[in-house]
């Protein structure tokens, strides 16, 4: 081990032991990993990955990975749990204990696993809870095992906790695309990893009858050539659940923040009531990916919401 990193590694660990002894704030602070209900308060070192949900240490290559799971999951993923079925897969679990938590009942497994050639030490945790079942799991390098011992982690597992919604603007900025002008529309909901649907009411629906939508999502791919991209858009172009009688008005190719953009414009009726919808389709091309935007809206709205729909489409552009 070179002097350097020796002595970053005391430093951390000098740091750990003061931090943990006095329980400071930070320490007792529980954090939500971007876009994730499962939060924890971490042991001093780890912050929020940016590569995948959790949470990471660097010097040592410690993570802490968290999962969401549909409710029903708990009781299949514990009977998979038992300790002969872990250890054919090169996991070794030398304690099962019960764990108390803000959220739910738990059940935390702690042991060792070989991963390339390399010893590291494991503990699970396996929260039931009503809206979803909490799977996260700790990964220390036998290095770093005196930095991060079992009551570190133990203690900061103790403090998973759950929320009940992850806020939109949280959402948003997982997004691949940022949206600068929302022109009065609402953001009414994400659909990971790649979509984001506006709405110019105040009801949580996706009913244009209602309520002017805007759906706006990003896709790698489309054609290169010009002369394919209309038959793209086309084929693209589904209209939108719940319309009858969508009948193409036409399409035509300009220029947005100089990329080229294929505009299709349309109309339909309400399969249940009739009602007059128009709707525009926007193919913002280049990067090897497509931005597009799908906007809705009753006929007697159309005024309103198309100025709308141009301003926010205006606004949307790469995440930096």
């Amino acid at each position: 081990m070179r002097y350097g990193e020796a002595v970053r590694r005391t430093l951390l660990q000098a740091a750990f032991a003061i931090a943990f002894l006095a329980t400071t704030p930070a320490w007792s602070q529980v954090v939500f990993p971007p876009g994730s209900k499962v939060g924890l308060s971490p042991p001093p070192g780890f912050s929020p990955s940016d590569n995948f949900r959790g949470f990471e240490e660097k010097l040592s290559g410690a993570v802490i990975l968290t999962l969401e799971l549909p409710p029903q999951a708990y009781g299949d993923i514990e009977k998979a749990m038992a300790a002969p079925a872990l250890k054919k897969q090169g996991i070794i679990v030398e304690k099962r204990e019960a764990l108390a938590l803000k959220s739910g009942k738990a059940v935390l497994f702690i042991g060792r696993q070989e991963a390339d050639s390399k010893i590291l030490r494991k503990w699970t945790l396996l929260s039931s809870t009503p809206a979803i079942t909490v799977f996260v799991t700790v990964l220390v390098p036998e290095s770093a095992k005196t930095t991060y011992p079992d009551a570190a982690i133990r203690a900061a597992l103790g403090t998973v906790e759950v929320r009940d919604s992850v806020p939109i603007d949280e959402q948003m900025a997982l997004l691949p695309f940022r949206v600068d002008e929302l022109a009065g529309l609402r953001a009414l909901r994400v659909v990971a990893p790649n979509t984001l649907v506006l709405t110019g009411g105040p009801k949580d629906t996706l009913d244009p009858r209602e309520q002017t939508l805007l759906v706006i999502s990003a896709a790698p791919g489309g054609p290169e050539e010009t002369p394919q991209r209309d038959n793209f858009a086309r084929n693209l172009f589904s209209g939108y659940a719940g319309l009858k009688d969508i009948h193409i008005l036409g399409t035509d190719l300009i220029r947005l923040a100089g990329q080229q953009t294929h505009q299709l414009m349309a109309e339909a009726k309400d399969a249940k009531t009739d009602t007059d919808i128009k709707l525009v389709q926007w193919l913002r091309f280049g990067n090897g990916a497509y931005l597009r935007f799908l906007g809705i809206a009753r006929a007697d709205d159309w005024s309103d919401a198309f100025p709308r729909f141009r301003a926010v489409r205006d606004g949307v552009g790469p995440r930096q």
